[in-house]
């Protein structure tokens, strides 16, 4: 009767082993089909994969893990949101002060978001009233989010594969998919609360302000001097009337003298037959590519070009107006006209 019971013991413990081991061979099995059977949440999974998958995979587990902190520990910290530059200036268009306050721009004409672009500004410390100029970029970028995401996923992705790469929840609703979630258990997290400042440079007030100098449209006064010494004799027997270039950042024009006789900087001209056909072009202030702080007083040529086919016979005087005017703001002075008598030689003079 023992042997018979010890017997029933040792099959009763065999037939338990067995059981144990059928278990673990089985779990094995399911976890290795799981993983063959898995693709990550937000992996790139062409169709081509999952017709694979389908074909030895009775259910494709889409898996995700989450990771979940017992403790939270926070540093504080203090960083800079955005760096401004701040400072009066003179306009003239207003006759008054005018404020700019603008992002700061690392490099010159650095572009930004429309309607916010950035000034650089440049610190000039070599004399005593410590001037400054700035250059507020006239570039600016718009965009559109599908682009952008476009644009940052890698060439040999094609546009078919952008549905599986952004819509791996949606497999879970298909029949043959199943999502997983997975979480992880850390013991703390490290975050930081960060204090945003904006850090402003004041460059012409304030408490802390660089300089009191304050920019405004760099204009000079028209030099009439200059222009009726230049134009006082002119020898036709020169192609410019011998006439020493001019430079001014403003904008002149020519009333009164002949035709042979014309505005070689602001005008095109041909000689046809007998006649002088000529081609206005207005002279503009392009800015395109920013506004500037003072603004810079930008200088052009100014000269008549002698269209005659030969000298004039004798001395001729002629009298005429030159009209200048500039183009940025509104001050006293900024447009105007001169009365101009100029003697043109002739070929008397060479008898």
């Amino acid at each position: 009767m023992k042997r018979l019971s010890l017997i029933l013991l040792f099959f009763t413990v065999a037939t338990m082993l067995s059981s144990c081991n059928n278990f673990l061979t089985n779990s094995e099995s399911v976890a290795e089909s799981d993983a063959d059977c898995t693709i990550d949440m937000f992996q790139i999974v062409q169709q081509e994969q999952l017709d694979s998958l389908h074909g030895i995979c009775k259910t494709i587990y889409v898996r995700e893990s989450v990771t979940l902190y017992r403790d939270t520990v926070y540093d504080d910290s203090v960083i800079t949101k955005h760096d401004y530059t701040s400072f009066v200036y003179f306009d003239r268009y207003t006759g008054k002060n005018d404020t700019l306050v603008k992002l700061r721009a690392q490099k010159t004409r650095e572009s930004g978001p429309c309607g916010s672009e950035p000034v650089f500004c440049e610190l000039d410390s070599s004399n005593t009233e410590k001037t400054f100029n700035c250059d507020v970029s006239g570039l600016c970028y718009m965009y559109d989010v599908l682009d952008a995401v476009s644009s940052a996923l890698p060439n040999e992705i094609e546009e078919k594969d952008l549905f599986i790469r952004y819509n791996n929840y949606a497999l879970c609703q298909q029949s043959g998919y199943e999502c997983v979630y997975d979480t992880v258990y850390l013991d703390a997290y490290h975050t930081t609360l960060r204090k945003e400042v904006n850090d402003t440079l004041f460059l012409n007030y304030g408490a802390n302000a660089w300089t009191d100098y304050i920019p405004a449209i760099n204009a000079p006064p028209f030099d009439t001097a200059a222009f009726r010494n230049a134009l006082d004799t002119l020898d036709t027997q020169s192609e410019i009337f011998g006439m020493d270039t001019l430079f001014t950042g403003y904008n002149v024009s020519i009333d009164g003298l002949p035709e042979w006789a014309v505005d070689g900087a602001n005008n095109h001209c041909m000689k046809q037959d007998s006649m002088v056909l000529c081609a206005i072009v207005p002279y503009y202030s392009i800015r395109y590519l920013g506004t500037y702080y003072p603004s810079v007083y930008e200088k052009k040529p100014f000269y008549l070009a002698n269209w005659l086919d030969e000298p004039l016979e004798r001395d001729t005087v002629i009298t005429w107006t030159l009209k200048y005017r500039y183009l940025e703001g509104n001050f006293d002075g900024k447009s105007d006209s001169l009365t101009i008598t100029t003697l043109f030689k002739g070929k008397n003079d060479y008898n």
